[in-house]
């Protein structure tokens, strides 16, 4: 079964609104098995969703709109539907009485308008909405199946796990799977990663393998298409193992595990402590780490120290190396982390100092520059880095970039 997933609205062409909906059925469609082909998106405008539709229908078994099933003029979903599929809009007497309910039980008069909400596709199965007031729709022509969801998401993702997937299940073939198995690695660059693997690539058989580039480093995205769902797993294991001999010290996790998780159980399992001193990140870095349920644990806390005035003050950095080497330089970064350190008693204090941007910057001391400090008890160490003339990527690249140093410090230590 192949599936074709249609987004619609205007604002997010005009990109006023991001589309999470077509991840978010995207994943779970491959997860039942479902090869989703295409996606489109198409502004409300009837026309337009009709010739999408329509291309969706001819070639695709499956298709799912999001947005545009709302009460007012500018939702237009319905209309399309209708000629489409040459159908006429008709009242469905029990979507009525639930909308009306929903209203009551919230204790507030309906307007008359949402009485369309009730109006659907003559022949429509509807699919039950119990976070809002527009019903799912469900038809079906000539063995293809044909849904129309709410583009709000908490909306869309319910109906879609409560009405659609039992549907779909009776009608996927017994055993049928697209499995996935993601690696994520850090401190490693995409290129890096293809040549350290090259030698195995060959060998993937069945297993399709995807470099997927992300702020926090380099995922890799396993993938294979099987009827024995058992075998599915155990290639995926099998290939696993593999990368896990080339990369070692590279990967810090799978699935959806983030390097703050992964930092944070290393500190857990080896009952250690953490605190931050950070200048140019301005806090991201202990967001991060406190990102995490149980951080408390673990994470004693942490001086945004953006001034070299309380630099000196609550890191004792000392004024000289302020004057002669500045604020983003190495012996900086390393005071700020035996500062920090020294101020909490943390086992590992990690410092941050560098030019965001996009001012700020000089011949010697260009927009990227970082420095990243870390101390423990076997001494401190400090990194310089170059990212980018960005400043939102800098602060980002700088969070993950000294959360895998402390990452490879636990795992040596």
């Amino acid at each position: 079964m192949t599936a074709e997933i249609i987004t619609i609205g205007d604002e997010l062409l005009y990109g006023q609104t991001v589309d999470t909906n077509s991840a978010y059925l995207g994943e779970r469609l491959t997860a039942l098995g479902i090869e989703v082909k295409y996606k489109s998106a198409v502004g409300d405008d009837v026309k337009q969703i009709v010739d999408a539709i329509k291309l969706a229908m001819k070639r695709s078994d499956l298709v799912i709109t999001t947005g545009g099933l709302g009460p007012t003029p500018d939702d237009v979903s319905k209309k399309a539907i209708c000629d489409h599929f040459g159908r006429k809009l008709v009242l469905y007497e029990d979507i009525l009485r639930k909308v009306e309910s929903w209203y009551a039980k919230k204790g507030v008069e309906m307007p008359a308008i949402v009485r369309n909400q009730a109006l659907l596709p003559e022949g429509t199965r509807p699919l039950s909405n119990d976070w809002g007031t527009a019903p799912g729709i469900f038809l079906e022509e000539k063995e293809k199946l044909f849904f129309a969801l709410p583009g709000v998401p908490i909306e869309m993702e319910r109906i879609f796990d409560n009405g659609i997937v039992p549907i779909l299940k009776e009608r996927i073939p017994s055993g049928r799977v697209i499995a996935f198995r993601k690696i994520r690695t850090a401190g490693i660059s995409e290129a890096r990663l293809h040549e350290k693997l090259s030698s195995i690539l060959e060998e993937s058989g069945d297993v399709g393998i995807a470099f997927l580039p992300t702020s926090s480093g380099v995922d890799l995205r396993l993938t294979i298409k099987s009827n024995n769902p058992t075998e599915a797993q155990r290639k995926l294991d099998d290939f696993e193992k593999k990368i896990q001999g080339k990369l070692e010290k590279y990967i810090y996790g799978t699935g959806e595990e983030t390097l703050e998780k992964a930092v944070g159980d290393l500190l857990r399992e080896k009952r250690l402590t953490v605190a931050v001193a950070e200048s140019c990140t301005g806090g991201l870095l202990g967001k991060k780490i406190t990102n995490v349920s149980g951080s408390s644990d673990y994470f004693l806390g942490g001086v945004i120290s953006y001034s070299d005035e309380l630099k000196m003050k609550l890191l004792g950095v000392p004024k000289e190396v302020l004057e002669k080497e500045g604020a983003v330089s190495e012996k900086c970064a390393l005071s700020m982390a035996e500062g920090v350190r020294r101020l909490t008693g943390a086992d590992y204090g990690i410092s941050i100092t560098g030019i965001a941007g996009p001012t700020g910057g000089t011949v010697d001391k260009p927009v990227g520059l970082v420095y990243i400090g870390i101390a423990g008890d076997e001494g401190s160490s400090a990194r310089k880095y170059v990212f980018t003339k960005e400043r939102e990527l800098n602060r980002e690249l700088s969070a993950q970039t000294a959360l895998n140093l402390l990452r490879l410090e636990l795992t040596q230590s």
